[in-house]
């Protein structure tokens, strides 16, 4: 009786998906579906709640997703659904709001991890199709972004469900997967500007992988069209103020960014070519991760000559050259690096699966097991990092707070009111200054061809040096936001450090 109970149930869960193709879902690919899910979860909403005024960005989504219009600097797709989130929520204050926001982010990065296991079974064995969408789920570089009200987190659902219909269509060219493949291309534009490049490279690839026909082909792109006029009417019809010519402006605006970069420039030569590589992509993957990654490819490449581990590592490589070749790279900025890490762990999972696994079912299962904890390890650490308990700006507030310090001033984001300069010219009248830039102009300091502006404050910062009264660091912090390091500078005996405001420019 027992064992026909246990019959019936493993046959209750393998009821068929379509009935059509034949395929069902079965209970082992459901489970570990979830599984990937939960992890996923667990770190993406773990201190979701962190304070407000830490991320510099939030503040203005907050604004746009409570009806303000939008300057589309970055394509609506994530004011749209966290409007209708909110919506649904019955936001009213501004933390409903940003709450909203944070949530879609959150369910955005489990979604595509989830979507990128499902990718990666299409190419790995089971076990190491799960142990790499658990490295995916669990890395820093998807926790993290997971917890801003941020364009990044939709981009990485959106290069993900692209894949997944890519793969799909490969799989069966029909009308469903047609108008799926449309719609995945479209979110992706929708999503953010670098969008549009991934969608046009997997639209030709499709062409040509898929075999489309003119008229399938045509269908992907009526349907990528209307999807993205879809989002932008979505996007115009819930706020007031703005038209055509304001998308137009942020479009504009946006691509001379790109192009211009910050008032810190990273020139290629300078880095090497490296310094996405050595600044952002390995703290988003963690060193074991990447070593094992970087490993496995190319033991699949030289030794096996498998094709899809050089599709993927190769458009890894392509989207970090674009990415180097820009002066767009503040170090900091591990966002710009996450379509790098969608194509690198596809190709490092399917490397263990295809180059490591036939050698060796043991090292191939270990290396996985390896990376997926050092990655949940460091993305544990850091979101707990983000709570105000960890934080090193508010433990910086703290310190001044009992020593009854008040004049100061703090040249960056706190996270709670604090006075604050912009331009380091009124340091005179005050004692402290709590500094999270001071790294940033002492790099600078190092490179050509940068404002004169940042030569002077990296020589202010070199002098400050003498006469640090504390600083605040934690071994997982100063990645994207989480736990910078501060330091809080004595002026009262460096005045002789702050630049004459002649030096400091109009």
């Amino acid at each position: 009786m027992h064992q026909r109970l246990g019959m019936a149930f493993v046959a209750a869960w393998r009821l068929k998906a379509t009935g059509s193709s034949g395929c069902y879902v079965s209970f082992e690919l459901l489970s570990a579906t979830l599984a990937v899910a939960a992890i996923s979860a667990l770190l993406a909403f773990h201190n979701i709640d962190f304070p407000f005024g830490v991320h510099p960005d939030e503040a203005i989504k907050v604004g746009f997703a409570f009806g303000q219009p939008d300057n589309y600097r970055h394509p609506p797709l994530l004011i749209v659904l966290a409007r209708f989130a909110a919506w649904l929520d019955g936001a009213v204050h501004d933390r409903d709001f940003r709450l909203a926001g944070r949530t879609v982010c959150a369910f955005a990065s489990v979604a595509a991890s989830v979507l990128f296991y499902l990718v990666l079974r299409r190419y790995a064995d089971k076990l190491n199709a799960f142990l790499w969408g658990c490295v995916f789920a669990a890395s820093p570089a998807i926790t993290i972004h997971a917890h801003y009200f941020k364009e990044d987190a939709v981009l990485i659902f959106a290069i993900c469900i692209g894949l997944h219909a890519l793969v799909r269509l490969r799989e069966r060219t029909d009308s469903v997967d047609l108008l799926y493949f449309g719609f995945a291309l479209g979110l992706a534009i929708t999503a953010k500007y670098v969008g549009v490049a991934n969608s046009l490279v997997l639209f030709v690839v499709a062409i040509t992988y898929c075999k489309l026909e003119w008229r399938q082909a045509a269908i992907v792109a009526a349907v990528g069209a209307l999807t993205v006029l879809a989002v932008y009417t979505a996007s115009l019809l819930t706020e007031t103020g703005s038209g055509l010519s304001t998308i137009l402006r942020g479009f504009v605006i946006e691509l001379n960014h790109v192009e211009e970069g910050h008032d810190l420039k990273e020139w290629f030569f300078e880095g090497y070519g490296l310094t996405h590589f050595r600044y952002h992509l390995i703290p988003s993957l963690t060193v074991p991760t990447m070593v094992i990654s970087l490993g496995a490819i190319a033991i699949a490449i030289l030794g096996d000559r498998n094709r899809a581990v050089a599709a993927f590592a190769g458009a890894a490589i392509a989207w970090l050259f674009m990415l180097e070749l820009s002066p767009l790279k503040i170090i900091g900025s591990m966002r710009y690096v996450l379509p790098v890490v969608i194509y690198l762990l596809l190709a490092a999972g399917i490397a263990c699966s295809k180059a490591i696994a036939p050698r060796s079912h043991w090292m191939s299962a270990g290396l996985g097991l390896l990376a997926m904890a050092a990655s949940s390890h460091a993305s544990i650490e850091y979101t707990g990092s983000m709570s105000r308990e960890n934080d090193t700006r508010f433990a910086a507030m703290r310190f001044l707070e009992t020593r009854g310090i008040t004049r100061f001033f703090a040249d960056y984001l706190m996270g709670e009111p604090a006075p604050e300069t912009r331009d380091y010219r009124d340091l005179s009248s005050v004692d402290y200054l709590v500094s999270q830039r001071f790294a940033r102009y002492l790099r600078g300091g190092g490179l050509s061809e940068q404002p004169q502006l940042t030569y002077v404050l990296a020589g202010m910062f070199r002098c400050l040096d003498g006469h640090v009264a504390a600083q605040f660091s934690r071994l997982y912090g100063d990645y994207a936001y989480v736990a910078p390091t501060v330091k809080i500078y004595d002026l009262r005996q460096a005045r002789f450090c702050i630049p004459d405001p002649a030096e400091l420019g109009p």
